[in-house]
């Protein structure tokens, strides 16, 4: 498990890392954009694209940070004023809902890819539509395994653990 637990946090680490990459990509084509139109009255065609697709990566490894530290939103509210074994049952049926969004995501993604694969951007023809939609796969494939994990933890142990998850 600690082996498991690694991989999944070196995940973690590559989605910040691409994370932050993407931010500041988007922060620059914004800001070169900006002074190019109000200084030379003219416009970079591809950086509505280019925005658009680091866009996506962002949201999608922001997705794996936010599983990864089990931030994403729930209802507390009902989940504090059930029954133990109630709230056991919530946590397995999201951690199994998770398993299968994740699958779901990485299936079709792996559908979608001959299709993907042939299709290009307007305004960047080197670029397939492929990589926009690359990321759903990755975090649905970390979904899938982070789900995993979580359940193996929980029933190994008899009680939701968030052990030897980083910090960073």
């Amino acid at each position: 498990m600690k082996i498991y637990r690694a991989l999944l946090n070196t995940i973690k680490r590559i989605a910040t890392i691409v994370l932050l990459v993407c931010i500041l990509g988007i922060v620059a084509i914004m800001l070169s954009e900006l002074v190019v139109r109000n200084v030379l009255n003219i416009s970079f065609r591809w950086s509505t694209e280019l925005n658009g697709f680091l866009f996506m990566w962002m949201s999608f490894m922001g997705l794996i940070i936010l599983v990864s530290e089990d931030r994403l939103i729930n209802l507390d509210m009902v989940y504090s004023r059930v029954s133990p074994g109630v709230q056991t049952g919530l946590w397995m049926l999201i951690r199994t809902a998770m398993l299968f969004l994740g699958v779901v995501m990485v299936v079709s993604y792996v559908d979608m890819y001959p299709i993907l694969a042939t299709s290009k951007f307007s305004t960047m023809q080197w670029l397939k539509k492929a990589w926009h939609y690359l990321p759903s796969a990755i975090a649905g494939g970390y979904f899938a395994l982070e789900a995993i994990y979580e359940l193996l933890c929980k029933i190994s142990s008899g009680e939701k653990t968030t052990e030897g998850r980083s910090e960073s």
